[in-house]
């Protein structure tokens, strides 16, 4: 063996130090030390940064003493191991395996070394051996299951189901599953999985983590009130965790929406809120969720101004997030900031693109309409309105004709002056009834077009024309006012 072996050791030796002793899952016996051999392994261990060439030394006379033991090796290797000194536990797994490969302790031993070094294929590899040795052997299954738990889950469910079919009540096999399942974004096996942990297990010993994960998956299938039901069992475990106390904020905004006590627990849900009212945490830590929570309770409050605010700080958060977009912009359309209202949602549009919907344009086009129907408008800050959304309208029907809603708000959007029938929203009202022919579920949008058109032949003394869109009327809605007003009257000149 080289001089210089412990030497060239010493600084991966020294970076393993602190990472935790692994063996402390070990599901192996390993024979008792020696004295004199623990004296001569301590020796080492003491040596090794102080003055490699005597550690080595150490070394060399230990290794002959133990070389042809493998149960020596064993133990020489686990204190070793125990001691992170990952150089003097590899050469006791060599030796040991080269000695005795069907030996499953030191099968176990030499799969530890390997996690200790973060070799998880090598690891692996000795696990699995053992298992090819003794299918049923748990400890190996565990140990397996968690090599492969983030390189290979579906190899890390097999082993963990073959341990639920050894032992049934084996609940931190159903947390790992539970683990891995959230990690694969399937929530219903991981809620599942979680369950059956969650329900065995002490409370006072659960995974916060795992548990943490267990909320989120309850909340991604919105069994909102088992969250709430888990957080009020977890809370006092960990009363400052900032994932147990957001789910108990977005559980009590969804509750409170659902609830006849609206006032009471929107009440209860602000009072949950502090955490982001107060900002108890770093402004790193908080998601997009956070302050989009925080603005959907202040609009169901009916404060419009913090709502905008908190849609504001979680675009700031993460400006990915599209549907922050739209309802920013119908915040601040609420909030009659009209020119917000149209920049934001023109944003949406931007950033949707290829995946944005005939919809969401009727939406950006609405922005417009809305902003063109202010009072006390200008004229030509009023047609700047109409133009853009009109424009919006007309892209609508370029990539789909035969969108009849588009053309029918091109009409609504046009209208200058309500009090008198005008030329362009009467074409444009036509042109969509004709759109409308023979579709279902048109009766309101029919409805519109023939009021205006009719209102337009009374007042232009066109009352053949009048009286025909007022039958479709009569046909559609006859209760209405506007029907009656308009049937009465034409009616009462003879039509």
């Amino acid at each position: 063996m080289k001089k210089t072996f412990f030497r060239t050791i010493v600084l991966s030796a020294a970076l393993l130090v602190g990472a935790g002793n692994v063996s402390a899952q070990k599901g192996y016996e390993v024979p008792p030390l020696d004295e004199k051999l623990a004296e001569l392994a301590n020796e080492v261990v003491e040596l090794q940064i102080s003055d490699p060439d005597k550690a080595n030394k150490s070394f060399v006379k230990l290794l002959r003493k133990i070389r042809n033991d493998k149960e020596e090796l064993l133990s020489v290797g686990q204190f070793f191991l125990d001691k992170n000194n990952y150089a003097g536990a590899n050469q006791c797994a060599k030796r040991v395996y080269e000695l005795a490969p069907d030996y499953i302790p030191g099968l176990m031993f030499s799969g530890e070394v390997c996690m200790l070094r973060k070799d998880y294929g090598g690891a692996g590899q000795r696990f699995d051996e053992v298992l090819l040795l003794d299918s049923t052997n748990i400890p190996a299954l565990k140990r397996n299951a968690f090599v492969y738990k983030n390189v290979n889950p579906h190899v890390a469910v097999e082993m963990l189901q073959r341990i639920k079919r050894l032992e049934p009540d084996n609940f931190e096999a159903d947390k790992e599953l539970g683990d891995i399942a959230y990690n694969m974004s399937e929530y219903k096996n991981a809620v599942q999985a979680y369950s059956s942990y969650y329900e065995k297990e002490d409370k006072n010993k659960l995974d916060i983590r795992s548990c943490e994960n267990y909320l989120m998956s309850l909340y991604s299938i919105q069994d909102i009130k088992k969250v709430a039901s888990v957080v009020a069992d977890l809370e006092p475990l960990a009363p400052k965790n900032l994932m147990i106390r957001r789910m108990k904020f977005f559980s009590s905004v969804d509750n409170a929406r659902a609830s006849i006590n609206f006032e009471a627990d929107m009440a209860k849900a602000e009072e949950n809120m502090k955490y982001i009212a107060d900002k108890e945490y770093n402004d790193s830590l908080y998601l997009y969720l956070d302050y989009a929570y925080a603005a959907e309770l202040k609009k169901e409050l009916g404060d419009v101004p913090a709502a905008i605010g908190y849609y504001e700080q979680a675009l700031k958060v993460d400006s990915t997030k599209l549907q922050g977009y739209t309802e920013l912009a119908k915040l601040y359309r609420r909030d009659k900031r009209f020119d917000d209202a149209i920049s934001t949602y023109g944003k949406f549009v931007k950033l949707a693109g290829d995946k944005v919907k005939l919809s969401d344009l009727l939406g950006y086009g609405q922005m417009y309409m809305y902003a063109s129907q202010q009072d006390s408008l200008p004229m030509d800050q009023k047609m700047k309105y109409i133009e853009g959304g009109d424009a919006v309208f007309q892209q609508v029907l370029k990539e789909e004709p035969t969108a009849y809603q588009a053309m029918l708000f091109r009409a609504r959007i046009n209208i200058i002056d309500g009090s008198n029938p005008e030329d362009k929203p009467t074409e444009l009202y036509k042109e969509a009834l004709k759109m409308m022919e023979g579709r279902e579920n048109t009766e309101a949008a029919r409805f519109e077009a023939c009021r205006y058109l009719a209102f337009r032949g009374i007042k232009l003394d066109l009352l053949d024309e009048a009286r025909q869109y007022t039958n479709i009327m009569l046909e559609l809605n006859p209760d209405n006012g506007q029907t009656k007003t308009f049937d009465s009257y034409l009616k009462s000149v003879g039509k």
